[in-house]
């Protein structure tokens, strides 16, 4: 199994195997739960599934518990093992702690304790594992499933890096969140980690843009009703074990954001008008264009939130650090755009990626595209029209020129005094004080500005 989720249950006492079973369902719903009454059979178990957890009585026939973990640690190091049973000896329990159980339960213990100890393993579990997973992918430079990555067009390393960053941690049962600004790919990047996810299984995207917080509880959770017609099923039910994508999660109000911690952190939602908890299920991503570390000190986003939901970082860059990719995606969109407008595909000019490097791209790939169709509709159907292209140039060098060279005041109004004190100070400073330099730059005499400054000093 791919996920840090399966936990088998071993025990001899075949009725508390089934209480214990049906409760780490209710209690922890993400875990896929097997039980086996013999012990015998653990170990073959063992090969034939990869099991993150095993629960695992002391006492039975055939072979001990503590037998069985000594085992299970040696040929199975990966695998977590925690002690649940009726011995309740001192001895005992370090002596298991000490040969590598996880932790140590008695079976009159409360077990709401127990199954936040087996969440926590799972977790740890899981980390261990995604550890392994991006080591090795990043050592052999290679992509296991490269063809999740189809609607993703690259040659950068850059972004080929974070390719194999979410395929390694794909399968963690921990929030990915994506950074980056508009139209540099996140919700492309969300589609890729479903195809390595959970292809079969649903994909919702949820856009938190400018949502309120009566429309984000229920999207999310969806609505039980007794009259006919008026529940509504919630985007956690629709996606079942499937991935949801919760698109500009900076802009989420407050409010909701501690609805959704509450969603992490338990694993259950409660639909409005119910009072039963429903379980996740599902896979969460998260992708924002804001700095939410900014944004929390802006008193606009939970920290707790912001940690919880990025347990892993993926950064996208915008389209300016991906010089390399230009010529490779206008020809790309020149086939949509041909496509789409039924037209023969024009050529691509051999030296318009190169006159296209000194333009950030402001719009990122949403700009490109943009351009891309224009200038084929522009086109003669055998050479593409730049003129878009050289429009956006020409547009950028006027409106840095303007900048440039304007004036750029604060908010509050200089005096006439304090801005000609200020003149005089940045030309003394542009010509290190060669008094004739700087009166040649203010346009007055030397004579008036060595008055002026002698005035100042007389003044301080």
């Amino acid at each position: 199994m791919k996920l840090a989720r399966n936990i088998l249950l071993v025990d001899d006492e075949a009725p508390w195997l089934r209480t214990l079973a049906v409760t780490l369902n209710r209690l922890v719903p993400e875990a896929v739960i097997d039980t086996c009454v013999d012990s015998r059979q653990v170990m073959n178990r063992l090969e034939g599934t990869d099991y993150a957890l095993v629960l695992l009585d002391l006492t039975m026939p055939f072979h001990s518990g503590e037998d069985l973990l000594a085992q299970i640690r040696l040929e199975h190091p990966n695998t977590r093992v925690i002690i649940v049973t009726g011995v309740n000896e001192v001895d005992t329990a370090v002596r298991c702690i000490k040969n590598g159980a996880y932790n140590y339960f008695i079976k009159t213990d409360d077990v709401a304790d127990l199954a936040l100890t087996v969440r926590r393993a799972l977790e740890v579990v899981g980390l261990e594992r995604n550890y392994h997973r991006i080591k090795e992918s990043f050592l052999s430079k290679t992509l296991a499933q490269p063809s999740a990555f189809n609607n993703i067009l690259t040659c950068e390393p850059n972004l080929l890096d974070q390719f194999r960053y979410l395929e390694a941690v794909a399968f963690s049962p921990e929030p990915i969140l994506i950074y980056g600004e508009s139209g540099t790919g996140k919700d492309e990047f969300a589609k890729s980690c479903h195809q390595l996810y959970s292809p079969e299984a649903p994909f919702v995207n949820v856009n938190l843009a400018g949502i309120s917080e009566s429309a984000f509880e229920l999207q999310l959770f969806g609505q039980l009703s007794q009259e006919p017609g008026k529940s509504q099923a919630g985007a956690l039910h629709q996606v079942g074990k499937g991935l949801l994508y919760l698109n500009e999660i900076g802009d989420l109000p407050l409010a909701s954001q501690a609805k959704l911690l509450d969603v992490l952190q338990q694993k259950q939602y409660y639909p409005i008008g119910s009072d039963r908890p429903y379980p996740v299920s599902c896979r969460i991503i998260a992708s924002t264009q804001h700095d939410l570390l900014a944004r929390n000190q802006e008193g606009l986003f939970r920290r707790d939130l912001l940690y919880r939901l990025r347990a892993h970082k993926i950064h996208l860059p915008p389209l300016r650090q991906r010089k390399l990719d230009i010529a490779m995606l206008i020809n790309h969109f020149i086939s949509l755009a041909a496509a789409e407008m039924n037209l023969a595909p024009p050529q691509q000019p051999n030296d318009l990626a190169c006159q296209l490097k000194c333009y950030d791209f402001p719009g990122n790939l949403h700009e490109l595209k943009g351009m891309v169709f224009d200038a084929v509709s522009r086109s003669d159907g055998i050479q593409l029209n730049i003129s878009p292209f050289m429009e956006a140039i020409n547009e950028h060098k006027s409106t840095a020129e303007h900048v440039g060279n304007s004036i750029i005041f604060p908010q509050v109004l200089p005096t006439l005094a304090d801005m000609s004190q200020a003149l005089i100070d940045e030309a003394m400073s542009r010509t290190a004080n060669n008094q004739t330099a700087a009166a040649q730059m203010l346009g007055i005499s030397q004579s008036a500005l060595s008055r002026r400054i002698t005035k100042k000093d007389e003044c301080c």
